[in-house]
């Protein structure tokens, strides 16, 4: 379970660094949250699909991320397109980039193909990290918005503070381990 925290913590404080705008904006915040929502969604129950019916019975596994990174580019680059379709007032311009190098993904996917889980599990683990990954990204934009209007020392002002900020997260996220194991 740490090993999950681990990821969604970095991989949000990752995205948040690569969205700094000043400040940003919350439709694109949302909108990035949303589509890695959704490419988290979609792309688990697909990934390990390839790897129980195409991967496993060829003797491929060791393949397995040559087989998962061109898939999340193609989602990464497909997802934010389809949301322009639904919601075509929300900046999803920028985000294929931000999405494909997307690690939260990759990472949840190998993890959950190597731990063998599949059915109802892995689309609740999609659901949680999906949400989770979108929660982290509003909390790390608040916390960047708290931090330019709060009298701060200037060691600590920009990236040292949202690293301690990042800390907390994880301290208050790995507080959830071992939850749901009884």
């Amino acid at each position: 379970m740490s090993d999950y925290v681990l990821i969604l913590v970095c991989a949000a404080l990752v995205n948040h660094l690569a969205l700094q705008a000043e400040p940003v904006e919350r439709a694109r915040l949302h909108a990035l949250g949303l589509c890695c929502a959704l490419l988290i969604l979609v792309a688990l129950p697909i990934g390990i699909g390839l790897r129980q019916h195409l991967l496993l019975p060829l003797g491929l596994q060791d393949l397995q991320l040559f087989i998962f990174l061109p898939l999340l580019a193609a989602l990464a680059w497909t997802l934010p397109n389809l949301l322009r379709r639904f919601r075509p007032d929300w900046p999803v311009h920028e985000l294929p980039p931000l999405l494909s190098a997307n690690a939260v993904v990759l990472g949840l996917l190998l993890q959950l193909a190597n731990d063998g889980v599949d059915g109802w599990a892995m689309l609740a683990w999609a659901i949680v990290a999906g949400l989770g990954f979108w929660l982290a990204l509003v909390l790390y934009a608040d916390l960047d918005a708290r931090c330019r209007h709060a009298e701060i020392p200037a060691a600590l002002r920009g990236l040292p503070v949202q690293l301690i900020g990042a800390g907390v997260m994880a301290m208050a996220f790995s507080g959830f381990n071992g939850l749901f194991t009884q």
